[in-house]
C-alpha cells in the first residue's frame, strides 16, 4: 500500500459567504508528483496555503508525513520547502547573497547547502549578476533552490511555470521531475495550464470552484481517454455480463443507465451487435469515440475548458 505523504479529509475554507475550498480530500502519494489543476480562482493556492499553516480552516483535517499538522508544526514544516505566489528576494544582491540569507535564518545545517541548491537548478554560485538582473526564469529557479535549500523530503509549488516563455518552462519542468525521480522529493504542484501538468505529474487533482471533481492516476486518466467504442443499450447490466462471458471482453465500463464503454478500438462491432441482439438486448447506437484530455476535463468541469 502506497503512503500519503499529504491528506486531506473534508478541508473547506469560506471567505465571507463565499466557500473557496469544499469539503476536499486530497491524497499526494510519497515518491510522486501531483499536479492539482484548475483554473485561476479555482482555490488551489488557499489548499496550499492551509497545508502550510499559512491560512486557517473553517473545517476538515490535513495530515502530513502521518500526522496532524494541528500540535505538530515543528515536527513537519521543516521537512517541507514551498513557494507560494512570488518568491521574495533582496533585489539588489545576488542569487548566492540572498540564499546565504535565507539560509542562516532558517538555521541550515550543511555548509554547502548553497551551491548544492544553486546547483540543482542550474544557476551558477557566486556571480555577480543581482537579483533585480535576473530573467523571470532565473528568478522561479532561484525560488526553488530557496525552496530545496535544507533538502526537503515534500516540495510545495504554486504555479512555478506562471510567465515563462516555453524554453523556461521546459526548464523548470525537467529540474521538477528530477528532483522527483533522481532525489526521491514528493511534490506538490498546481497550475491552470493542462498540458504542463500533463507532461509532469504522476497524479491529477482537477479542482473546479472549490470542489474537486477527479482525483486520478495520469496512466488512468489517458487510458481513460483513449479510443473506445461507447454503446447504447437497453440492459446495461446483462450487456455487461455477455461482453465478458460470450465476447471474453473486461475492458469496457458503465458510463450512465444505457450507455456502455468498451477500451478496445479494435473489435469485431458486427459480432457484438450480433451477439447482444441474439441475447434479446437491443443495441439503439454504437459509435467510435476518441476524447482528449483536454475534452475530459471540459465535461467535468461543465465545458469550460482549461489553457
Amino acid at each position: 500500500m502506497t503512503k500519503n505523504i499529504i491528506e486531506t479529509k473534508n478541508l473547506t475554507k469560506i471567505y465571507g459567504e463565499q466557500k473557496v475550498v469544499d469539503n476536499v480530500n486530497l491524497h499526494v502519494q510519497k515518491g510522486r508528483i501531483y499536479g492539482l489543476l484548475g483554473r485561476n480562482g479555482a482555490g488551489k493556492t488557499t489548499i496550499m496555503k492551509m497545508i502550510l499553516g499559512l491560512t486557517t480552516t473553517n473545517s476538515g483535517e490535513i495530515t502530513v508525513f502521518g500526522n496532524s499538522i494541528t500540535g505538530n508544526e515543528k515536527l513537519i514544516y521543516p521537512r517541507i520547502g514551498a513557494i507560494i505566489e512570488t518568491p521574495g528576494f533582496y533585489p539588489n544582491l545576488t542569487g548566492t547573497e540572498n540564499l546565504e540569507i535565507f539560509a542562516k535564518l532558517r538555521g541550515t545545517a550543511k555548509p554547502d547547502a548553497v551551491k548544492h541548491a544553486l546547483e540543482i537548478v542550474g544557476l551558477p554560485y557566486k556571480d555577480k549578476k543581482v537579483f533585480s538582473k535576473y530573467s523571470l526564469g532565473m528568478k522561479q529557479r532561484l525560488g526553488i533552490a530557496n525552496a530545496i535549500l535544507h533538502e526537503p523530503e515534500l516540495l510545495i509549488l504554486d504555479e512555478p511555470t506562471n510567465g515563462l516563455d516555453p524554453i523556461g518552462i521546459a526548464e523548470v519542468r525537467k529540474f521538477i521531475r528530477n528532483l522527483c525521480n533522481e532525489r526521491g522529493i514528493t511534490i506538490l504542484i498546481s497550475s491552470h495550464i493542462l498540458s504542463e501538468i500533463a507532461l509532469l505529474a504522476d497524479d491529477i487533482g482537477i479542482i473546479h470552484n472549490g470542489v474537486l471533481l477527479e482525483e486520478n492516476s495520469l496512466a488512468h486518466l489517458q487510458k481513460m481517454n483513449d479510443k473506445y467504442v461507447q454503446l447504447e443499450v437497453s440492459d446495461t447490466a446483462r450487456a455487461a455480463v455477455i461482453l465478458e462471458q460470450k465476447l471474453g471482453i473486461s475492458e469496457y465500463s458503465v458510463q450512465a443507465d444505457n450507455i456502455l464503454r468498451i477500451y478496445k478500438a479494435h473489435i469485431d462491432m458486427a459480432l457484438v451487435n450480433k451477439t447482444l441482439m441474439l441475447e434479446n438486448i437491443s443495441v439503439i447506437s454504437s459509435q467510435l469515440c476518441n476524447d482528449t484530455l483536454e475534452d475530459y476535463f471540459k465535461k467535468i468541469t461543465g465545458g469550460e475548458g482549461i489553457a
